[in-house]
This record gives C-alpha cells, structure tokens and sequence, in this order.
C-alpha cells in the first residue's frame, strides 16, 4: 500500500542509529507514522523538526503497519523560529495537542490548514501571533466536540460585557448573569469576543487558562493523557 500527501511533522524518535519513528499530520491520510532512514547529517534532521511541512511518502504491507516515509521538504519553518523560545513552545504545542487529540489514519482539513497558516504566522509575525494561537485553540476545542459558546449570557442572553465564563457549561456569562458567582467563573478576555479590543499579556494569560481548563476537563482528565509540557511553558511566559 502505498500513497502520498503534504503534511505537518509532529515529532519523531530514535528507532535505532540509521533510522527514526516519525509522526505527520498529513492533509489527506490524518495521523500517521512511519520509519524514515538516512538522515545521517544534521541538515537532513532539521527536516524533520515540528512544525516543517513536508511532502511525505508512505509505503507499507497493511495500512495499520507502521510501514516507512520518505519525505521532501516544503517549508521549514523552525529554522526560522529557533532563537524565539516562546514561538518554539507555541509550535511545539501545536504539534503535541494535534498528536494527543487528532485520532489515527483520520484527515481533518479544518485543523490541518489552520495549522499550518497559523505555523507560518508564528513564523513571519511579532505579536499577532498569539492572538491567533488562542483562537486556533478554541478551534481545536470546537473539532474534538468541546467548543465553547461565547456567542451571548448563558443567564441573561445578552451579548455585551461578556467578562466570565462557566466552567460547567462553557458559555459566556456578564457581569450580571455572574451575580455572587464570579469568584467560581472563568476569566474571558474581551479579545475574544470583540475583534478591536486590545490585549495584554495577562489578557493572553487569562485566555490560555480559559482553553486549558476546558482541554483537561473534557479531554485530557478523561483519557488518562498529561496536558503537553510545552503548553504549560507557553502560558508561563505571559503569566507577568
């Protein structure tokens, strides 16, 4: 069985000292890993870095056999990131939630081109691209059947001065609908749900805790799985 696609590399691992195990998030054929050998010089390792995208060829006897890659490169975007620590825990993240949530041999073309568009925004921009992180995350949320409704007060429907949101339901809550409950709500920043509010990073802060409480509530806690490390160092840098 053979068959082609473009592709994300997630991560790889040391199979032995001629070949490693490596993970793509391919357009077509979703999840898949393979074997790839001779990449005996560290020029042909950066290809397999996460976040590059590649041209990847896999071959193998059944589909569920781990079979073997070859690859050509497309895009290497984290040579372009390497003195960055912060888009590299961002990219890193990326490609972990992608592993850790995305089921095996199962295309997603939403999360596959929001992927990659936003990869390369973390590459070419110097600030917007957070912002575009957390709403990629809410995407991810939404994808795997845990979206939040931010669209108006789950207790007075109004669609204004959406500041909380329930950590039970996942919808927006105002500052009326809070009540005496806003000690037990979440934070939403006005980002995002006003496209022109400005953002600090504190904003970013309250924003990535609001999508990590959501991820280990409804998928991580559940499945037994350890929220990525990377993740936790990318909300770290704008916890000041």
């Amino acid at each position: 069985m053979r068959w082609s696609s473009n592709g994300i590399i997630l991560n790889f691992s040391k199979h032995n000292e001629k070949s490693y195990i490596l993970e793509i998030f391919t357009e077509e054929h979703g999840k898949h890993k393979g074997l790839i050998r001779g990449l005996h010089s560290k020029n042909k390792r950066s290809i397999i870095e996460p976040g590059n995208e590649v041209f990847a060829s896999w071959s193998g006897r059944l589909e569920t056999h781990l079979g073997n890659y070859n690859i050509e490169p497309i895009k290497l975007w984290s040579s372009h990131i390497l003195q960055f620590k912060e888009k590299l825990s961002a990219i890193s993240s990326i490609c972990s939630l992608i592993s850790l949530t995305m089921a095996e041999s199962q295309p997603n073309p939403v999360i596959f081109f929001s992927s990659r568009k936003l990869i390369e925004i973390i590459s070419k921009t110097e600030k917007e691209w957070i912002k575009e992180y957390v709403f990629w995350e809410m995407q991810l949320l939404s994808e795997i059947g845990y979206g939040l409704d931010l669209e108006r007060c789950a207790v007075t429907s109004k669609s204004s001065n959406l500041n909380y949101v329930s950590p039970s339901s996942g919808r927006a809550v105002t500052d009326e609908g809070a009540g005496d409950y806003k000690s037990r709500l979440l934070i939403l920043p006005k980002f995002m749900t006003e496209s022109n509010a400005d953002y600090q990073s504190k904003d970013i802060y309250d924003a990535l805790n609001l999508t990590e409480f959501f991820f280990k509530k409804r998928f991580f806690s559940p499945n037994n799985l350890n929220f990525p490390q990377s993740r936790n160092r990318l909300k770290e840098v704008f916890n000041h």
